[in-house]
């Protein structure tokens, strides 16, 4: 595997069948960065390919990898092994596929590096930004469904310990936005984690920070706004400045994708993962 020129999509849920969402920000993703090298990472021992979706994107990508992972041996002499094998994290907390989640993103990237994108993200143009990138979530906090870092960025490092030290089991973003912020905050010599957004982009600690809109440009406090029919106007109005569409599944993934409605994600799907699209509007009148 090459250093620096990956993009990593990770499924934590031990499922043997992706949804078409997930299958759909894995294809925009080799689709939209050929020369990048997209590896979906599955924890499940095995793939359902009944759909043949998986074998259509691997022939029609050649930049695309479906790899299985050994967690035990990824977490190895990382400050997170002794957290992930103690199974803490597993104990009276809610979410503990997104917190595993949390942690592969931050190792993959320290071992690799390269650009993390969770699975309900769609890219939607070539990535062209300089590596070492975050953006922000909300005002005070930084996003961590997308990361872009060198491998070994001494950020990362940090994060590792501070991800293992911050956790709380029923608070949401306990190991993923909120160390994020405060490693940020500490390499950047603040207290204040709005001083860090006040004029985007920002540098510091050779990491650069970007306004939501680069990644994320509809806010997670409106997350049906990506199912609404007729979404062009909204759609055109991100392409001027946006990498990626973030669909926020974890609050909308009952929210259904009529086809034919024009909705915002029907057009980033017609258009940037249209394999996945086709395969799934073939079954059913909705996905």
């Amino acid at each position: 595997m090459r250093n620096n020129t990956n993009v990593f999509l990770v499924d934590t849920g031990c499922s043997s069948h992706p949804t078409y969402r997930a299958w759909c920000a894995v294809e925009s993703w080799a689709r939209q960065n050929p020369d990048l090298d997209v590896l979906f990472i599955l924890t499940s021992l095995t793939m359902d390919d009944s759909t043949g979706l998986a074998s259509l994107l691997l022939h029609r990508y050649t930049n695309l990898r479906v790899v299985g992972v050994d967690l035990n041996l990824l977490f190895q002499g990382t400050p997170l092994l002794e957290f992930f094998m103690s199974r803490k994290w597993t104990v009276n907390n809610t979410w503990p596929k997104n917190v595993l989640s949390n942690m592969v993103r931050v190792v993959v990237l320290w071992r690799w590096g390269g650009i993390y994108s969770d699975n309900d993200v769609i890219s939607v143009r070539t990535y062209t930004l300089p590596l070492n990138a975050v953006g922000v979530a909300i005002p005070g906090l930084l996003g961590n469904g997308f990361l872009s870092f060198s491998s070994h960025h001494p950020i990362l490092w940090s994060l590792m310990g501070n991800m293992k030290r911050g956790f709380i089991p029923d608070q949401w973003g306990s190991t993923g936005i909120h160390p994020l912020t405060r490693v940020m905050m500490e390499a950047c010599g603040t207290d204040d984690a709005m001083s860090l957004m006040k004029q985007l982009p920002f540098s510091c600690a050779n990491v650069t920070i970007y306004s939501q809109s680069y990644f994320s440009p509809f806010h997670f406090m409106d997350p049906l706004l990506n199912f609404k029919s007729d979404g062009k106007k909204e759609f055109d109005k991100a392409m001027n400045v946006s990498y990626s569409i973030h669909l926020y599944n974890k609050i909308t993934k009952w929210s259904v994708v009529t086809v034919g409605r024009n909705s915002i994600y029907e057009i980033t799907a017609k258009n940037f993962c249209p394999l996945t699209y086709s395969r799934a509007s073939m079954h059913s009148n909705f996905f």
